[in-house]
């Protein structure tokens, strides 16, 4: 149960993981399958009763993701395993309108989601699933799986093993030894990981492997971002 709960307490107490804006990737699956914004305070819904389909931030953190939702119309829920993340969630929330902001936003473990079967349309994910062992990531997506109806949406984005340290189709478990996040797990993933992680949960319908290179002082990075639909 525990998951490196106290490494990742000690990372938000220090503000390591503070970031405030929405990633790009997630308003793209946002605006591209539940609703966009057309205007400063219009907006078009992409899929039917958009409004009324809950969206679950799997790993919140201190909430950058459940305002996003709350701000574009959307019922935003968040999880995260650390309390000092959930703390800053829910003051945050709170600030700008979500109701109930501790109903909305629970400290918890993924394996364990406090909701019932089927609550949650939508899902995102943004740096969590490759952040601990592989056999809690893979409980984590059959937890998910349960809360979600057959034809929910899930967006999540997972390391992978193609950057200037390793070679393309690595997919191991590594520490993290640098002062940021140091302690947790980095959870390396080729496509043959990802299709056994969610496997009889999830099907993919998306995925796109983002090359992040740095032309001056060398070496690259590269994220697998996916779209993925209860079955």
């Amino acid at each position: 149960m525990n998951n490196n709960k106290s490494e990742w307490d000690k990372s938000y107490e220090k503000r390591d993981n503070f970031v405030f804006y929405p990633h790009e990737e997630v308003i793209r699956f946002v605006s591209k399958f539940i609703r966009k914004r057309v205007g400063v305070t219009e907006f078009m819904d992409v899929a039917p009763n958009s409004v009324e389909g809950r969206v679950l931030d799997l790993g919140c953190g201190i909430g950058r993701h459940v305002v996003y939702c709350h701000e574009m119309g959307l019922e935003a829920y968040g999880v995260d395993l650390s309390d000092a993340a959930v703390t800053v969630a829910r003051h945050w929330g709170e600030r700008q309108g979500l109701p109930n902001s501790e109903d909305r936003v629970r400290q918890g473990d993924v394996r364990q989601l406090p909701w019932g079967d089927g609550f949650f349309r939508y899902a995102i994910s943004h740096g969590v699933l490759d952040s601990m062992p592989f056999d809690i990531a893979r409980a984590a997506c059959l937890e998910l799986a349960r809360v979600m109806p057959v034809g929910g949406l899930f967006y999540c984005d997972l390391i992978s093993g193609d950057d200037s340290k390793h070679a393309r189709e690595f997919s191991g478990e590594e520490a993290v030894t640098t002062a940021h996040e140091q302690g947790t797990i980095q959870l390396y993933f080729n496509i043959e990981k990802i299709h056994a992680m969610i496997q009889g949960a999830f099907e993919i319908v998306e995925c796109n492997l983002i090359r992040r290179e740095n032309i001056l002082q060398g070496g690259y990075a590269s994220r697998y971002h996916l779209i993925l639909k209860r079955i």
